[in-house]
């Protein structure tokens, strides 16, 4: 898709403006790095993406895994419980050029691989830095916000593009999307957007002055 002809930006959450380590549920629940990484690849990437497309309690969607891998009950039930110990807050370089936008009257808006069951974001009890109020309050910057649990669609299916360009009232070419995942990137071109993959906030401000939105 030709870029000059981009409007507005759609920003993945998760590695774009909100940091994240799922690791940090974990981590008490294995005697060292290499079993807790065994069960990453095992188990919880594909536990992760079902999560995301299903509106379902949490123990509902990982009943399959806890049949499966009984070995893995007490971490399966740290992600049930304790999924905001992975959320480490915004990423604020990123937010600083998410506030450029909205101060230039750019449309921007979210698409996100994100549970319903844990929606809206939040930090873990006593992880919110002292005297902030709202650590999340730049999602009110967007126009509106696609949330793959809550529509049981996650990217990189082309549906949910569908949905997220219909939603947001923007036509082919005419909305960068932004995410950290290539294939979703990819995806995201493939389908009518113009993709861009994250790589830091300074690489992204400097795309988004090229393209004249900044």
């Amino acid at each position: 898709m030709a870029d000059q002809s981009v409007r507005a930006v759609i920003f993945d959450l998760g590695g774009v403006l909100i940091d994240w380590n799922p690791r940090l549920i974990f981590q008490e629940h294995f005697a060292t790095h290499g079993v807790m990484e065994a069960f990453m690849a095992d188990v919880f990437w594909q536990a992760h993406k079902a999560c995301h497309d299903s509106d379902a309690p949490f123990e509902q969607t990982l009943a399959v895994w806890r049949d499966s891998h009984p070995h893995y009950t007490d971490a399966l039930d740290a992600m049930a419980h304790h999924w905001d110990r992975a959320i480490m807050g915004p990423i604020p370089e990123t937010v600083f050029v998410l506030d450029a936008l909205v101060a230039r009257n750019v449309p921007v808006f979210a698409l996100t691989n994100w549970p319903a069951q844990t929606w809206p974001p939040r930090m873990a009890e006593g992880m919110t830095p002292s005297g902030v109020d709202d650590v999340f309050g730049f999602l009110g910057h967007f126009r509106d916000i696609v949330v793959s649990g809550q529509e049981k669609l996650a990217k990189p299916d082309p549906a949910i593009y569908r949905l997220a360009m219909t939603r947001f009232g923007v036509g082919p070419g005419e909305a960068l999307f932004v995410d950290d995942l290539a294939a979703n990137a990819r995806a995201a071109d493939e389908a009518g957007l113009v993709g861009h993959q994250f790589l830091s906030a300074g690489h992204l401000q400097g795309h988004l002055e090229r393209l004249g939105l900044l």
